[in-house]
């Protein structure tokens, strides 16, 4: 019986009691769960205990809970999980070093993969974009825009959503991790980088696309890891 254990093991068993149940029991989207009363009943938990798992659940687009209709199976949705990602990514202060890590491992594993799909209306469309990077880099000007687009287009082709949606993740957590610290920009590096990944995938060179892929990564790094040390510095020398 579930309600023997400790208060938050028992909230997290009963959300997987339910969905174990959908699984076992073959449930498809639109399909309606037990009572409230009967499947705390068949839970050995409380109604209370039931109703906040299933909430939970709701809040992760897997049941919806409709008042008259009671509780029914969604169909599954990566939006809430993926938005419940970001959240924690930043609440728990995740370190910006290793959201690069897990980004470059993302798009060194999946370059291949754009060469192999990436058409020529997909170059048209990169070199629009690196065009507008240039012409911001050598005014002296940001382009985080015109950056996201890039890696976005790039790696569209792929075909994969899951992969897109990832990249937008990860692009809006090191945004908003990387400004407090400061990391010192780069602009018309940054233009120059790109441009060779671009060149690399238009010759179908892998190797030399993912070889600049690493260096443009290399080059974020060293720029995060000295606004690192620098914060450091600063804080030791407050204290």
């Amino acid at each position: 019986m579930l309600k023997d254990f400790k208060v938050e093991s028992r909230y997290a068993m009963v959300q997987e009691a339910i969905k174990n149940y959908i699984i076992t029991n073959k449930l498809k989207p639109g399909d309606r769960l037990p009572t409230e009363q009967d499947f705390a009943k068949q839970l050995g938990v409380s109604r209370t205990s039931l109703r906040e798992a299933l909430k939970s659940l709701q809040a992760l687009g897997i049941v919806d809970m409709k008042p008259g209709e009671g509780t029914i199976v969604r169909s599954f949705n990566l939006d809430a999980v993926l938005g419940s990602l970001m959240y924690n990514l930043l609440f728990e202060s995740t370190e910006l070093l290793e959201i690069l890590q897990v980004r470059e491992a993302l798009e060194y594993y999946f370059l291949d993969w754009v060469i192999d799909a990436i058409g020529p209306e997909d170059i048209q469309k990169l070199e629009e974009i690196l065009s507008l990077m240039e012409k911001k880099a050598r005014q002296g000007e940001l382009f985080d825009e015109e950056d996201a687009a890039f890696h976005r287009l790039l790696f569209a082709p792929v075909g994969n959503a899951l992969l897109l949606r990832l990249l937008d993740i990860f692009w809006e957590v090191l945004h908003r991790l990387r400004d407090p610290i400061e990391v010192e920009r780069d602009p018309l590096g940054s233009y120059m980088r790109h441009k060779r990944i671009l060149d690399a995938v238009r010759e179908g060179d892998k190797e030399k696309a993912r070889a600049f892929l690493v260096e443009h990564f290399i080059s974020i790094k060293e720029r995060v890891e000295k606004a690192v040390q620098r914060k450091q510095r600063r804080e030791g020398e407050q204290t």
